[in-house]
């Protein structure tokens, strides 16, 4: 009975093909990774809804006056998400936890919401009135062009914004 064994493999080596192992794995997962972000089957951005198609209707000053009424204390829309969001995680970590304070807070942003939509269908709705049958006419159908215009691409997150 011979007992021979095989010969292992030096440590250098195993760490060079371990390294070697891990490179491999690193520059496959970049490419994965570009090619996920920049893919060619870009899918087009979804209808903005009619809210949003109503207010981009109004003129540049009654749509600032309304950004100025929503900002409230605030000042613009970014600072007043920002302290919506301090407020909700100020309440979520609240000790005790008041379930209702909770709730008041979202049923106050679910009525700002609301009344802002009224201010900004209420402003549309003087401006189309001060139109003419012709004018009215004519902005009829340039909405039903722009409704079925297909969707622009949306940007690849990568690209410069212009």
């Amino acid at each position: 009975m011979s007992t021979t064994q095989t010969p292992k493999m030096k440590l250098w080596l195993r760490i060079v093909l371990a390294g070697s192992l891990g490179l491999n794995l690193m520059v496959a997962g970049l490419a994965v990774g570009a090619a996920l972000r920049f893919r060619d089957d870009v899918r087009p951005r979804p209808m903005p809804s009619f809210g949003a198609m109503l207010f981009r209707e109004l003129d540049s000053e009654a749509r600032q006056s309304l950004r100025q009424q929503a900002g409230g204390d605030h000042g613009n829309f970014q600072k007043r998400r920002r302290a919506e969001g301090e407020s909700v995680l100020a309440l979520l970590r609240a000790d005790p936890f008041v379930v209702e304070a909770l709730s008041s807070f979202l049923q106050g942003k679910a009525t700002s919401g609301h009344d802002f939509q009224m201010l900004v269908q209420k402003a549309w709705i003087e401006r189309v009135a001060a139109m003419s049958e012709a004018e009215r006419e004519s902005y009829a159908d340039e909405l039903q062009q722009r409704m079925h215009r297909p969707p622009k691409p949306p940007r690849h997150r990568g690209s410069s914004r212009n």
